[in-house]
């Protein structure tokens, strides 16, 4: 899962070197604009539906890691 998170990273915004502490808007300078758009690609990626006041409290990658993981585990 990190690693597809990984690749969206890199490949959309351009972050090559991606640690579990760091927060998309500090660390990453994602916009909230830049924050939605990537949660589109996640959905997309994962097939999931992440909901508005969820993804307004995902501030690190592992918050993020961490809600995946529990969705994912929803679905199967």
């Amino acid at each position: 899962m990190i690693a597809a998170l990984k690749k969206l990273m890199k490949d959309n915004y351009g972050i090559k070197q991606i640690n579990d502490d760091d927060n998309f808007k500090k660390d990453y300078g994602l916009t909230s604009f830049d924050f939605v758009n990537l949660v589109c690609l996640i959905e997309e990626e994962y097939h999931i539906e992440i909901d508005e006041k969820d993804y307004r409290s995902l501030n690190t990658v592992s918050e993020l890691i961490g809600y995946l993981e529990a969705k994912s585990a929803e679905v199967r």
